[in-house]
């Protein structure tokens, strides 16, 4: 927990652990960026859907084949490089943040405010043309004045979605229904389709 080094591409991750156990470790976690992805080796498969997260890449039963661990390597390094460097013209120059650290996008009359995990600035793109470059990406479009990237929704109400840094965002009318598609797509990609590899 108090590792400081280099990122971690994968964490492969036990459940019953000493002390704290593997779900505790992963909540923990979570909001750490040193960790890209973990897996589970576990003999407890009835926990396994108790181990889905963003975080989470697969879920291993004990013992653990070569290919299966190869498998998740592989996975990783793809889903990794996808995490494009998203460039965003900022009032200092020319910003480069990973996609995977952006919460969501505000556009402001002719420029945008930009809220990511660590720190929020303003650029001077448009909304309609970071939709346009990001599009086919975890950034969506959900209102004319916002793009929220769907790694961070913590719950859907109401018309509302609810960001992990506690920011609650209308969906807009014209905008809900492509948004609760492309939403269910995100949750089976990150459930279903990664479960299916483990």
């Amino acid at each position: 927990m108090e590792y400081q080094g280099d990122r971690v591409l994968l964490l492969f991750l036990d459940i019953q652990m000493q002390g704290m156990n593997g779900l505790e470790v992963m909540e923990k976690l979570r909001k750490n960026d040193l960790f890209w992805r973990i897996v589970f080796v576990s003999s407890y498969e009835e926990l396994r859907w108790n181990t889905i997260d963003i975080k989470t890449l697969a879920f291993l039963p004990k013992p653990t084949e070569d290919v299966a661990i190869m498998s998740c390597l592989k996975t990783a390094i793809r889903e990794n490089s996808e995490n494009l460097d998203v460039l965003i013209k900022g009032m200092d120059g020319k910003v480069y943040i990973k996609l995977d650290e952006i919460v969501y996008i505000q556009a402001q009359k002719n420029y945008v405010d930009v809220y990511t995990r660590e720190l929020n600035f303003t650029g001077y793109d448009s909304l309609g043309y970071l939709e346009e470059k990001l599009r086919g990406t975890t950034i969506q479009r959900i209102h004319k004045s916002y793009l929220i990237n769907m790694q961070y929704v913590e719950s859907i109400s109401g018309g509302e979605v609810k960001m992990s840094n506690g920011e609650r965002i209308t969906v807009g009318r014209t905008f809900y229904q492509q948004f609760k598609k492309s939403y269910n797509s995100f949750l089976k990609s990150i459930t279903v389709e990664r479960l299916k590899r483990s």
